[in-house]
């Protein structure tokens, strides 16, 4: 017979000894008897899962080890990528700068160019005002020997006119005698003699006087004429050096022209390695990003790896199959000592008992050990299994009077849970049996009522989802799902959950609208439409046992209180759609 096979057959099996509406609401306290092949089916069965278990834990564990090795990887990449970052920002800091300098480079090299092209043409100017100068010079010089040659001629001229006012003035000398010897006839004679000795003195001293003005004009321009020559050999000595200093401000000036085009082309090639550093700065900003935005989902992954393997143990333990549990678990408190320490039970069965973990208790799966557990006495127990909730124990051999103390406990609890696990059971039929009505009427589909196409609905957080059964379970459920609270006190909620933890309704008072920007008040008051898919909300949901009691502590109002719920499974023509779940106050 084939795995499927079996399973099949062992779900109709379990489906057949289900409660009936008027029978017990608990299991039986112990297992109904089995045949041989029914239970070599259920060793089968068992051995098959615990493989497929295994494997599947060992591919979790696989994925989970490669998934954190990928975001080691990545968080190394990151700090690769925050250097080069690092160093991008300095070279790209450093190359502003360099931009900065080849600028201010590029114009003092411009400011230069201009400047040489203005003494080039200073020194251009400067040697057309020299020829100019010498071939002046030259023309003075010419003139100033033209003015020496007419001083000697005017002085050649003038020592005529001294000798002859010298003569003149002899002859008016004698004919001053003549005239005087001549007597009263020769009185006229000797005025007009007087007058022309004085014009003749006269004339002398005038001839002196231009004399003398000429030789100063001669040495004047003799002085001239040295200075003009003196003047003319400087300028004549100055053209080499001008001519050289002209080659040379027209080599300066070809150079600073060069250094100029080669200063524009290093500012070109710096602003263009700014702008690649820039754009190298912001890419790898944007692959730490992206290396952020990987790494950070290599840690969610991680997380929902291990919520995967978390939620694969306990979706399997919930099945048929899966279920290793010969006996109902009921959430019970007692205090329990082992090896010289103390400690908590989570739950108990006749099977065995799930202690809280215990800090230094050393216990490997297989060990043996002697527990006390408050009101019940000393059990020899084996460890099967230890996990995050705690270490999971079964009995081996319990003297009479522990057995019959476990007994008396367990009927106690099961005493009380009675009732709630008869109202959990209730529900669950009523809501199936509304769906079922919906369906016979045409108003709904098994496909829509399936429906697990969760669709978020926006600006909400928490995240609420619609589906297309939303709006009928709404009118459907709403009115089932608020007399059980008005009946027992002690209840916190009664809502139906699908197969994936969603609640497509809640109770009234926590169904209100969300407020804007406020996920605090909105997670407390507003947990219809939303996915609680956490390991208490998955095992209710997947459970397909008759019923499914857990306990744990949740926040209600300002404190937190201890919680035991009872679960239901709901099953829509013979399909498991979910579980209705039931919540209360210890």
């Amino acid at each position: 017979m084939s795995f499927f096979a079996r399973s099949s057959g062992k779900a109709a099996r379990t489906a057949s000894a289900e409660p009936s509406a008027a029978g017990p609401a608990a299991s039986p306290a112990s297992p109904s008897p089995a045949t041989a092949p029914e239970q070599a089916d259920r060793s089968s069965d068992r051995a098959m899962i615990d493989v497929v278990e295994a494997d599947v834990m060992t591919a979790i564990d696989g994925v989970g080890g490669s998934i954190i090795a990928t975001r080691d990887e990545v968080g190394r990449m990151r700090e690769g990528v925050g250097r080069i970052r690092t160093q991008m920002e300095r070279l790209a800091a450093a190359a502003e700068g360099a931009a900065g300098m080849t600028g201010g480079m590029l114009d003092t090299s411009r400011l230069l160019s201009s400047t040489s092209e203005r003494i080039a043409g200073a020194m251009d100017q400067a040697g057309h005002h020299l020829a100019t100068a010498a071939d002046r010079s030259v023309e003075a010089r010419a003139l100033l020997a033209e003015l020496e040659r007419a001083g000697d001629e005017i002085a050649s001229v003038v020592e005529t006119i001294a000798a002859v006012s010298r003569q003149t003035n002899l002859l008016a000398l004698n004919a001053t005698i003549e005239a005087a010897r001549a007597g009263e006839a020769g009185r006229g004679f000797a005025v007009v003699a007087g007058e022309v000795k004085a014009l003749a003195v006269e004339t002398g001293r005038a001839a002196a006087d231009v004399r003398n003005r000429i030789a100063r004009l001669r040495e004047g321009a003799q002085a001239s004429g040295a200075a003009i020559a003196a003047m003319t050999e400087a300028v004549d000595a100055m053209r080499p050096a001008f001519a050289t200093v002209r080659g040379v401000t027209g080599d300066q000036a070809a150079t600073v022209g060069a250094l100029a085009d080669e200063a524009q082309q290093a500012a070109a090639f710096v602003s263009g390695v700014s702008r690649d550093t820039s754009a190298a700065t912001a890419a790898a900003t944007d692959v730490d990003g992206l290396a952020q935005r990987a790494e950070s989902a290599s840690a969610a992954a991680s997380v929902q790896t291990e919520a995967l393997g978390r939620r694969f143990v306990a979706v399997i333990r919930q099945t048929e199959m899966g279920d290793r549990r010969r006996f109902d678990r009921y959430p019970i408190e007692r205090v329990v000592t082992l090896a010289g320490t103390s400690g908590r039970t989570i739950d108990l069965s006749r099977g065995g008992v799930l202690i809280e973990a215990i800090p230094g208790l050393r216990a490997e799966p297989g060990a043996r050990l002697v527990l006390e557990i408050e009101r019940i006495g000393a059990l020899t127990v084996r460890v099967v299994g230890i996990s995050t909730m705690g270490l999971h124990c079964a009995f081996e051999g319990l003297a009479p009077a522990a057995e019959a103390a476990l007994a008396a406990t367990l009927a106690e609890v099961e005493a009380d849970y009675a009732p709630m696990i008869a109202t959990a059971q209730g529900m669950a039929r009523r809501m199936a049996a509304v769906m079922e009505a919906e369906i016979a009427a045409g108003r709904l589909t098994p496909e829509i009522l399936f429906d697990t196409a969760y669709r978020p609905i926006p600006g909400t957080d928490p995240q609420q989802f619609l589906t297309q059964a939303v709006p009928v379970l709404e009118r459907l459920l709403s009115p089932l799902i608020e007399p059980p609270l008005q009946a027992d006190p002690r209840m916190l909620f009664c809502i139906p959950t699908d197969r994936n933890g969603f609640l497509p309704v809640h109770n009234a008072r926590v169904s209100q609208p969300q407020r804007p920007d406020d996920p605090v008040w909105n997670n407390a008051h507003c947990r219809n439409r939303r996915i609680f898919d956490d390991r208490t909300g998955i095992t209710a949901s997947r459970s397909t046992r008759p019923f499914t009691v857990q306990s744990y502590r949740r926040e209600v109002g300002s404190a937190w209180v201890l919680v035991r719920e009872i679960d239901a499974p709901i099953r829509v023509l013979g399909r498991h759609w979910g579980a209705c779940r039931t919540a209360y106050r210890f």
